[in-house]
């Protein structure tokens, strides 16, 4: 019983971050304005994630690299909603 609640409690740990946050990640959602979510890989320094707001996808990644230095890319994870 003690090994069925602790799964329970780890499974529902695990679940609710991720409910919290989301994420359109589908192919029609790279071309509609709003703030999307990237992962910003780093040479040199740690990566991170980082939102940024625009038209589209594009146009908010090309606004992220310029922010995040030549050593950085942002690689784009969703559309936030």
């Amino acid at each position: 019983m003690k090994k069925t609640v602790s799964t329970l409690a780890v499974i529902a740990m695990f679940s609710l971050p991720q409910a919290a946050i989301a994420l359109d990640s589908g192919f029609d959602a790279m071309s509609q304005s709003g703030n999307h979510k990237f992962y910003v890989w780093c040479t040199g320094k740690d990566d991170y994630t980082a939102s940024e707001s625009g038209d589209n996808a594009k146009a908010a990644q090309l606004a992220l690299a310029a922010k995040s230095g030549k050593n950085c890319w942002p690689v784009w994870q969703g559309l936030e909603n």
